[in-house]
């Protein structure tokens, strides 16, 4: 096919490769080698290339360079096209079709250099070039099924297929270099592991995964991709087999992995069968208030009645149950005011290390491990009074000093967390694990701070009970007639 005399030869060079393993684009820069050199010889004058790296012409995925060479050829501006073979323009022969036309329409030559010249301009040249995208199409259905089947074999034999994202919780060892790279293992992240054992343990003990996900993001802790934690993000990682070490089909377990696990699998049923029936009833509605279920009136002593919560006022109040459910019908508490002394309580007990210690002994906890970890919070507690002290003084300590105390008190509050967290996991206290206690007052009154689900968690965790008495006083809130029967 011919073009008019006069008209010059505006040529392109198109190159792609689908696979870039090594991320350099040393594929499409081969091709392009080639490509040049294939010009040379047709006497091409090349004006523009137009490389793809990295994108496959079967997914379907937009390809921008290969968009932008259709639009320049509708333009007008180029009216040659070099590539290193004709599949490397098209594996689908819906976005063949529409290259024929618009090549013929526009008199376009072009040349590969694997195949030779594709005369879209005649019959047999169109053709040609169909047969070529059979076949082409041909060889990517049928590498799909070769990477499925394989895929399948790793799960099988409970290796660690060479894709997708890092998991939470692992650390991935690779041979070369590249965002391709081979996986060859992966190792637990131990930092991110106790993160995946704390979420765990907590939706477990009957926190809701919504409030899990909130502290996480208020804590600062990512995801594996650098992304804040969503609700779907951490319930597919908790009901996952990754974590129990166990290999997964199409989202069912079929064995054991060769990854370690971060928990055992008697947890990762329980959290997969927790997971899977999570959600309220049709019709029920969310609760609003963490001391519901915990609050009785002591108008039957043998039989203490649990208090409902009402509106008088325009205020929340808990009210005894009525005389013909055999309450009291009468006795009311502002549900406010004794959810703010509540509170008080709770965060005093949450921060009690002695409090602790007995939590741990009512769990049969180790005593070495148990009386090592509150050796270690008194020291850092101690650290930490000196280290405060110093900022609060009037001295003359110099900038670089200052911000040596600083980023020392950030330090031995870190370890006093994790000390913390120790703690809580002997005494069985998993409510407790995560909790900053210097910032727990500020966080239970933030929108966004520990959440409902919590809030109930620690409640029960130190209270069986809360008794309302009756009172005299008028138009304040009476403490004396609030009642709280610990756990302990």
């Amino acid at each position: 096919m011919l073009l008019k005399a006069a008209e010059t030869i505006r040529a392109a060079i198109y190159v792609r490769i689908s696979d870039d393993r090594e991320g350099r684009g040393l594929g499409v820069q081969r091709q392009e080698e080639d490509c040049r050199e294939l010009a040379v010889r047709l006497d091409w004058p090349v004006i523009d290339i137009y490389p793809d790296n990295d994108l496959s012409a079967y997914s379907g995925k937009p390809r921008p360079q290969y968009e932008r060479m259709m639009a320049d050829i509708a333009a007008g501006r180029i009216n040659a096209i070099i590539s290193w073979h004709n599949d490397r323009l098209h594996r689908s022969p819906l976005e063949l079709e529409h290259f024929i036309a618009l090549i013929e329409k526009h008199s376009v030559k072009v040349q590969t250099v694997r195949a030779g010249e594709i005369d879209m301009n005649t019959a047999s040249g169109r053709m040609v070039a169909r047969q070529h995208g059979v076949y082409a199409r041909y060889e990517s259905e049928h590498k799909s099924e070769r990477i499925r089947r394989k895929i399948q074999q790793l799960v099988e034999d409970g290796d660690v297929s060479n894709g997708g994202p890092r998991p939470f919780g692992y650390t991935r060892i690779y041979a070369g270099d590249g965002p391709r790279r081979k996986i060859l293992r992966d190792e637990i992240n131990e930092a991110e592991a106790a993160i995946v054992r704390e979420c765990a343990e907590r939706v477990l003990s009957g926190e809701s995964v919504r409030s899990v996900v909130a502290d996480l993001n208020e804590r600062g802790i990512r995801t594996s991709m650098d992304n804040p934690w969503s609700l779907q993000a951490l319930r597919w990682l908790l009901r996952s087999g990754r974590i129990a070490g166990l290999r997964e089909f199409h989202r069912e377990v079929v064995g054991k992995a060769n990854w370690p696990a971060i928990i055992d699998e008697d947890t990762h049923r329980r959290l997969r069968a927790l997971l899977q029936s999570k959600g309220r009833h049709p019709g029920q509605g969310p609760r609003k208030y963490y001391l519901t279920g915990l609050v009785f009136c002591s108008c039957d002593e043998r039989k203490p009645k649990a208090m409902r919560v009402s509106i008088g006022h325009g205020k929340p109040k808990y009210s005894c149950q009525p005389k013909v459910e055999g309450g009291c019908g009468g006795r009311v508490i502002d549900l406010t005011d004794l959810e703010t002394f509540i509170r008080k309580w709770i965060i005093k007990r949450a921060g009690d290390t002695q409090t602790l210690r007995e939590l741990a002994e009512r769990e049969a906890a180790s005593q070495d491990d148990t009386e090592g970890v509150l050796t270690a919070i008194q020291k850092d507690e101690a650290r930490l009074q000196v280290l405060e002290a110093q900022l609060a003084s009037d001295g003359d300590e110099d900038e670089d000093e200052l911000i040596e105390v600083v980023a020392a008190v950030r330090k031995v509050r870190a370890r006093l967390r994790r000390h913390r967290d120790n703690l809580a996991r002997l005494a069985g206290a998993t409510p407790l694990i995560g909790v900053d206690i210097a910032d727990l007052t500020r966080r239970w009154d933030s929108p966004d701070g520990i959440g409902l689900d919590r809030k109930r968690a620690l409640a029960r965790l130190f209270i069986e009970r809360v008794i309302i008495h009756p009172t005299n006083i008028r138009g304040r809130f009476d403490y004396k007639r609030v009642e709280i029967i610990p756990v302990l």
